[in-house]
């Protein structure tokens, strides 16, 4: 029993090593943090001297504190284990991205958002080598209301100020603090707004003080927007450096949860950048890259270049890397199938241009199967590149692994890939540093102990783990300030991956790498110095690297030409303008002034001409830029009076309508646009149309060379009855004409019984149908109902094949039938008349020789055909028989 319990203690002990430096066992990495209970999101950051800081959330105490630990290149812990405990301030019990960097100084800058005063807001630390608080022990306050402050990320420039971006609501805010903790956009920063919603900042440090801001326009619904993605780069002062922003993709087709895009500098301070979308809506992602450059030019096709055109596959998850100096850029991604039940790793590499060089399809890494690998990341080294994945060994547990890959999309290492950590576990959260000190260091979050610790490991250049014995020298020299206001000690002396700063007397030692080096010295306000081919010896010291940095001057030249096209004017009286600067052309239109440094709007303005504006001119340090050129056109004379005519309350043609100011008169689109040009003026403007009133819009003034919009006219549809008659060529009333009219707002049916048929409430308009009698051929008729005319009249030609003489009328009134109704014949000609009253059916009910009647209208009781008959309700037809013509009429019988 003794025996069993020293196996098993001694077992405890191995499971609890914690190593001084690197560890060279794959299934043995570094335990950054095992506190109880979890600690999560781990982020990197490799400081100039090669020291790396490795930042984390732990809730070993049941809220969500912030930790931080620093090593050197060698894996050894310089502080207590477990890291040093940064802010234990109340957080949400949930958790959202944060970030971390490394400034020139070899400090550490966090961000993070918690809740200590109650809302979600962001706060800003810097911690120095020593473990410093050196912006006080609860950091800055970047924001302080009620809005969600979220996922704020940080980066440094080179001259060692700190720049933060975040969204806060639907805007982004972004402040710049200094090394001493000042704010330097105000207390509340600079907000960038829009008609949308502005998400997920990224930045990137550019130039000696500039960043480069990336960002989305999302509009629609927060689960499903349309993401669209911009770039701008903002100068030392916070403002945009670009005349407008970059367009990244404007293409759609971003998912709300793809949100950090892989955005590397370019090695000229432009960028490259890289997502998947599925812009063709066919459930199927791409993965595209775009190329930006330093003066937000987008270099590669709008919108991306794809990097493979494999149909019926997803690509996602892409990942960049650059080799140091290379022209082409590499892309690296997840294939899977439609149903990502099958995985692999492809890559492509892409020209300056922005060309494939690896096919239409890209370069197969690791097959698609279903054995399940997730790229996790990609970095450079100065002549090659890793591609950083996840490989599934069971359901819930995976291995970390690397392969180096060379720019011809060959393997660098036996077996191709190599791994960092073996260990079965859950690995999330997987960060990667870029390449210093001949390795890469990774920091994961990892299951391996039941609750999620911080493990870390490096990887060196050939693929093994470990240590590695760098050889050393030292490089000396002085830095001379020629002039300026500049402080000798905030110069960045540069060389490899490794800088440092003067002392008061400007002299400075940089400990670096055996090798062969350009030396760099940068100080705002002052031009770059650089020496080059600066051989550095094992143990020996390379002396006499000095430096004389020149200022850069804060002022430079515009210039240019100014004519006339036309006009009397004088261009020595052209008032030139740049902010507060201005000037006057001589008499051959020439001209120059000095003004700031700076993107300026020159405008150009002469009496009597219209004015010129050159939008975003640069002036740089003492240089002069030339042919900002203008050609100024005298002023119009005319100009524009511009609106919409629009009918309601009924239908019609609007290009009928009619507009008038002046001597001159239009008629408007069919869309209801007018415009009318006329000279300068004060103007009445009346709109009529035939179906309307007219409207007036008095004392609408007219500017020379301008519009004056909006002078809208809504007119009102006149509605009147609509009366249809039906007559013969004679003109007599035609009864029982069966009409069908169609008009603007539909068709009207209906049959004339009497000497008319009425549809009321019908509005202005052409009006036309056709009329019908006992199955006639049908008789065409139109009309304009306006305020002169309400008829509509339908005229037959009669004659006996349409069951009626051309020379007899007759009626039954009323009708439908009572008692007291009458039969009226109208006759031209005298005629023998005989009435006949029979059922529908063809039964006789009564009839009556009349004998010869004269012309004229006469009337005879209804009653001499029904007289002590019982007629009960329903229809019967009156049969007159005039001479040789039978006309027959329809009676309904109500009651007797």
């Amino acid at each position: 029993m003794k025996r069993i319990i020293k196996v098993v203690v001694i077992i405890m002990l191995c499971a609890n090593v914690t190593f001084a430096q690197w560890s060279n066992n794959a299934a043995v990495n570094n335990a950054i943090c095992d506190l109880t209970g979890e600690q999560a999101i781990p982020k990197i950051a490799t400081c100039p001297n090669g020291d790396t800081y490795i930042g984390y959330f732990s809730n070993e105490s049941g809220n969500y504190d912030v930790r931080l630990q620093r090593l050197d290149s060698q894996g050894n812990e310089l502080w207590a284990s477990d890291g040093i405990l940064i802010s234990s301030n109340a957080s949400d019990t949930w958790l959202t991205d944060w970030d971390m960097t490394a400034d020139v100084n070899n400090h550490c800058i966090m961000t993070w958002q918690d809740i200590r005063n109650g809302n979600n807001n962001a706060y800003a630390y810097r911690i120095s080598p020593d473990g410093t608080f050196v912006w006080g022990p609860n950091g800055i306050a970047l924001s302080n209301n009620s809005e969600f402050n979220a996922s704020p990320k940080v980066t440094c420039t080179a001259a060692g100020n700190s720049v933060f971006a975040w969204v806060s609501g639907d805007v982004i805010i972004m402040q710049k603090i200094d090394a001493a903790g000042v704010k330097q956009w105000g207390d509340n920063g600079i907000t960038l707004s829009s008609s949308v919603s502005l998400n997920w900042p990224q930045l990137m440090p550019v130039g000696t003080d500039d960043i480069v801001l990336k960002y989305f326009e999302d509009s629609g619904p927060p689960n499903a927007p349309t993401r669209h993605v911009f770039a701008q780069r903002y100068g030392t002062t916070g403002n945009p450096v670009w005349a407008s922003p970059a367009v990244i993709s404007d293409a759609g087709g971003i998912s709300a949860w793809t949100q950090i895009f892989p955005f590397i500098n370019d090695g000229s301070d432009g960028f490259y950048i890289a997502w998947h979308d599925d812009r063709d809506n066919n459930q199927l992602a791409s993965v595209w890259v775009q190329h930006i450059s330093s003066t937000g030019a987008v270099l590669f096709a709008a919108n991306g270049v794809e990097a493979t055109t494999q149909a019926g596959m997803n690509h996602y998850y892409p990942y960049l890397a650059l080799p140091a100096g290379s022209s082409d850029v590499y892309v690296f991604w997840n294939e899977m199938n439609g149903l990502q039940s099958q995985k692999g790793i492809l890559g492509q590499k892409f020209s300056s241009s922005g060309t494939k060089q690896w096919g239409n399809t890209g370069m197969v890494f690791i097959p698609v199967s279903a054995n399940q690998v997730l790229p996790l990341g990609a970095g450079g080294s100065s002549t090659d590149m890793i591609v950083l994945y996840d490989e599934s060994l069971t359901a819930s547990a995976s291995a970390l692994k690397a392969m180096r890959i060379d720019t011809d999309g060959g393997f660098v290492w036996t077996g191709n890939s190599v791994f960092v950590s073996s260990v079965a576990s859950s690995k999330v959260h997987t960060v990667i540093n870029d390449f210093q000190n001949n390795q890469w260091i990774i920091a994961w979050e990892d299951n391996r102990n039941s609750a999620a610790d911080i493990f870390a490991q490096n990887l060196l250049l050939d693929g093994t783990l470990g240590v590695w014995d760098p050889q050393y020298g030292t490089i000396q020299g002085q830095v001379t300030l020629n002039g300026g206001s500049g402080n000798v000690t905030q110069t960045v002396v540069t060389a490899g991956n490794q800088s440092t700063y003067p002392d008061p007397t400007g002299y400075y030692v940089l400990n670096v790498l055996v090798g062969s080096y350009t030396v760099t010295a940068s100080l705002a306000g002052y031009y770059t110095g650089t020496i080059s081919n600066v051989v550095v010896l094992e143990d020996q010291a390379t002396t006499g690297v000095d430096f004389i940095l020149n200022p850069i001057p804060t002022t430079g030249y515009i210039e240019g030409n100014v004519s006339l096209s036309g006009g009397t004017g004088d261009v020595t009286q052209t008032l030139i303008t740049a902010g507060t600067h201005s000037t006057f052309p001589d008499a051959s239109g020439n001209y120059s002034f000095e003004t700031e440094v700076g993107v300026w709007d020159v405008e150009a303005s002469l009496a009597g001409y219209t004015p010129q504006i050159r939008a975003g001119v640069n002036v740089l340090p003492g240089l002069t830029t030339p042919d900002i050129d203008f050609v100024l056109s005298p002023l119009p004379t005319t100009g524009y009076i511009q609106g919409t005519v629009s009918l309601t309350g009924g239908t019609g043609d609007v290009t009928m309508a009619t507009v008038s100011a002046g001597d001159q008169t239009v008629h408007p689109g069919a869309n209801g646009f007018y415009f009318i040009e006329l000279t300068a003026a004060t103007y009445d403007v009346t709109a009529s149309h035939p179906y309307t009133d007219t409207q007036v819009q008095e004392n609408i003034i007219v500017e020379a060379g301008l519009s004056t919009t909006g002078v809208d006219f809504v007119l009102n549809v006149n509605r009147t009855n609509l009366v249809c008659k039906a007559i013969d060529q004679y003109g007599f009333t035609v009864y029982d004409a069966e009409i069908s009219v169609t008009g603007p707002e539909g068709t009207y049916e209906g049959t004339i019984t009497g000497d008319s048929l009425v549809f009321e409430n019908i509005p202005y308009g052409t009006y036309e149908g056709t009329g019908t009698i006992y199955n006639s051929t049908p008789v065409y008729s139109d009309t304009l109902v306006n305020m002169d005319n309400h008829d509509l009249i339908f005229e037959f030609f009669l004659d006996a094949t349409n069951n009626r003489p051309y020379n007899f009328r007759v009626s039954v009134l009323p009708n439908p039938a009572t008692c007291d109704s009458k039969i009226v014949v109208e006759t031209t000609t005298s005629a023998g008349l005989k009435f006949e009253l029979t059922g529908y059916e063809g039964k006789t009910i009564g009839s009556r020789e009349m004998g010869m009647t004269e012309k004229g209208t006469h009337e005879w009781p209804l009653s001499l055909l029904t007289a002590n008959k019982k007629i009960n309700p329903g229809v019967y037809l009156l049969k007159v028989y005039l001479n040789n013509v039978v006309v027959t009429r329809k009676i309904i019988f109500l009651n007797k």
